[in-house]
């Protein structure tokens, strides 16, 4: 079996590029983007996966998402975790080489942990810990005022803290400092998880993790 590694960050890391670089550059590791994602050859799931990934990121910026009940989200987010793995993550693994996906459920339970709920944050700890697990985290440490400007045309109210304030608000210095926070509650999470956890170097994260998969792989 091969090494199941996901790329973790807050919203605007370049989790999402750094997988595409690394696809232009390695045939070591089997990658397989979450927003686009292959075909499986089984069109059933594949439809089903695509419906419930528009439900969950695709709708309109201007929908209040947030205020539908946070264990609504909660049980979507599992539900669409665990059939992805079982429809791309675990075939692929069955290949023996590493299966590298670009974000897990990190960022999301980080973001409950800032809601103020203990009930929600235990439940979500249950939930989420009963999801397939990575054997590797390649971290990306980008600095949030980093990841405000390449969100500044596309960031949702979401990535500005509304599941927290319950307002539509979109100014970068929410961007910013929700992102500041859930970086810090991600790094908690990620402390405490079993995974070996590797920080990429801001300034080469594909260097970095060409190496990291080549130090895994080689024999």
């Amino acid at each position: 079996m091969g090494e199941f590694w996901v790329i973790e960050g807050i919203d605007g890391a370049g989790k999402s590029h750094l997988l595409s670089r690394l696809a232009d550059t390695t045939s070591e590791a089997v990658l397989l983007p979450k927003d686009d994602r292959p075909t499986s050859g089984d069109r059933w799931a594949d439809e089903r996966l695509a419906v419930m990934h528009s439900l969950t990121w695709g709708y309109d910026h201007a929908e209040p998402v947030w205020n539908y009940p946070s264990r609504y989200w909660l049980h979507t987010l599992a539900a669409w975790y665990e059939l992805f793995h079982h429809v791309h993550v675990a075939p692929a693994l069955t290949e023996g080489r590493p299966v590298v996906v670009d974000g897990w459920y990190f960022k999301h339970q980080a973001r409950m942990a800032l809601s103020g709920d203990e009930d929600l944050v235990a439940l979500a700890a249950r939930v989420f810990s009963t999801l397939p697990q990575p054997d590797q985290v390649a971290r990306l440490s980008t600095p949030p005022d980093l990841a405000a400007t390449r969100r500044s045309d596309s960031s949702k109210p979401s990535e500005h803290g509304a599941f927290v304030t319950g307002q539509a608000v979109t100014s970068e210095p929410d961007f910013t400092t929700y992102q500041a926070r859930t970086s810090h509650a991600l790094d908690e999470l990620l402390r405490r998880h079993p995974a070996r956890v590797h920080t990429l170097n801001p300034g080469a994260p594909l260097e970095g993790l060409l190496s990291l998969l080549r130090e895994e792989t080689a024999p």
